[in-house]
């Protein structure tokens, strides 16, 4: 039997090898209790992106509360890096004590500023990067997609599907995602643990060709579904299918079934609609509505919502879960500072393209007659103005934060959205949100680099 799916005791192991290598060697040089600080940031906004939505923070939670090593663990790990019988009790007794700082699950955010922040015992800190980088970079993209689709559809229902994502686990993230963004209808039935609404009903195309012909099939399915569903009218021919829809529709009527909606899924969507709702309205069966599909993404939408399709529901399946314009992020989980013997080191990287910034950060957002008008990518504790992004999630590794549920999420993203400017939500043109880096920061970046070049002999210019 084939056993790749990931259990909560497997997360344990879900690193590096080279981890164990590190820690055996902290040990071993008596270096176990520098605390180090660790930021997790993107460094770069994708072209076709003005923003990022921060998503899986209760995943990281979870994990980091459950980090541990079971026997059978840390008898492969004994043998596998021949660890000695001190380091398997430090590993026996593993477990995350440290501060996890972080923005609340839905904001919004920006390149270059810290979503999690980890201060913890080196060791521990290291040991989960691979799985946040993993846990946040998925969700977040996909959040950040999705929530581009449902901004588009202005305010009508959408819809996606998982019919070509990233595997099942992708799929499965993703529907707490489009519940978190108030994606209100899902077509998996694995909505059902988050108590999402899923569409009950619809054809496919090999059920209209189950049949001798496409009246027989609408009949067929309004018969026994009593008119609940969105059937699919281009199995053959698109007009010719509506027709035969409406003539169906007409006779359900007088049997007291009214039909709830038909599905485009090719063509042009906005002609096509057009034409749907025409014919429907002069049938008198302007109760129906029209649901479409064909491969929509938040462009697609936006352009339809500009010509005023007369389209119900908007769904959208392989765009949205392998977003191709913007399939990578460059999300990284830097160190940040080192606590050692009662004095701290500011660390960062200084190659070309990849500098990270030292210190233990905060992110200061400021307002101006309710809306947002930047941040301030500062040090933890130095004066500013504006909200503070990152707030206390676990301390000493105790949980201090109350998990908001979905529903809370949601109400988050969206009351957060309305305090920025709304262009920034316009999916056909870039915005610029002003980012900068406080003085206080700029200071200590340059004091660390001059410090990292003496202390390294360094020369060469950044």
């Amino acid at each position: 039997m084939i056993k790749d799916f990931v259990t909560k005791e497997d997360l344990s192991l879900f690193t590096s090898g080279s981890r164990f290598s590190i820690t055996s060697i902290f040990l071993k040089e008596k270096m176990n209790d520098m605390v180090a600080t660790f930021d997790l940031f993107i460094r770069e906004l994708p072209e076709s992106r003005n923003y990022f939505v921060f998503a899986g923070l209760e995943h990281v939670v979870d994990y980091l509360k459950n980090l541990k090593f079971t026997s059978k663990q840390l008898r492969w790990l004994k043998k596998h890096f021949k660890l000695s019988s001190k380091e398997i009790k430090y590993f026996k007794n593993f477990r995350f004590k440290g501060d996890m700082y972080a923005m609340p699950e839905g904001s919004i955010f920006f390149p270059n500023e810290p979503i999690i922040k980890i201060t913890a015992p080196i060791n521990e800190a290291q040991m989960a990067e691979m799985f946040l980088i993993n846990a946040i970079y998925l969700q977040t993209a996909l959040a950040s997609k999705l929530a581009r689709f449902a901004i588009a559809a202005n305010g009508k229902p959408t819809v996606t599907g998982y019919s070509r994502s990233y595997g099942v686990d992708a799929a499965m993230k993703s529907s707490r995602i489009n519940e978190m963004l108030g994606i209100s209808h899902g077509l998996s039935l694995y909505n059902f643990k988050n108590n999402m609404t899923a569409f009950s009903a619809g054809t496919y195309h090999y059920f209209i060709n189950s049949f001798a012909n496409e009246t027989e099939a609408f009949k067929t399915y309004f018969k026994h579904m009593k008119g609940e569903g969105y059937i699919l009218i281009d199995t053959y021919d698109s007009i010719r299918g509506i027709k035969n829809f409406i003539k169906v529709a007409k006779e359900m009527e007088k049997i007291g079934i009214r039909a709830n909606g038909m599905q485009l899924d090719s063509g042009d969507l906005y002609k096509l609609s057009v034409a749907a709702r025409k014919m429907l309205d002069r049938a008198e069966l302007n109760y129906i509505k029209i649901f479409a599909m064909s491969n929509l993404d938040e462009r697609k939408v936006a352009a339809l919502e500009k010509k005023h399709a007369p389209i119900d529901v908007y769904a959208g399946t392989t765009e949205l879960l392998t977003p191709s314009d913007a399939p990578t992020l460059e999300l990284v989980f830097k160190l940040s500072e080192i606590k050692r013997d009662g004095k701290i080191f500011p660390k960062m990287k200084t190659s070309t393209k990849k500098i990270s910034l030292p210190g233990n950060k905060q992110i200061f957002r400021k307002m101006k007659k309710g809306k947002y008008v930047g941040d301030i990518i500062g040090i933890e504790g130095e004066k500013q103005t504006g909200k503070k992004m990152l707030i206390p999630i676990i301390k000493k590794g105790k949980l201090v934060y109350k998990l908001p549920n979905i529903e809370k999420i949601k109400k988050h993203f969206y009351a957060e959205k309305e305090k920025f400017n709304p262009g920034m939500f316009n999916v056909n043109k870039k915005f610029s949100y002003s980012v900068v880096i406080s003085e206080n920061l700029q200071k200590l970046t340059k004091k660390t680099r001059k410090e990292i070049e003496r202390t390294h002999n360094l020369k060469n210019k950044i």
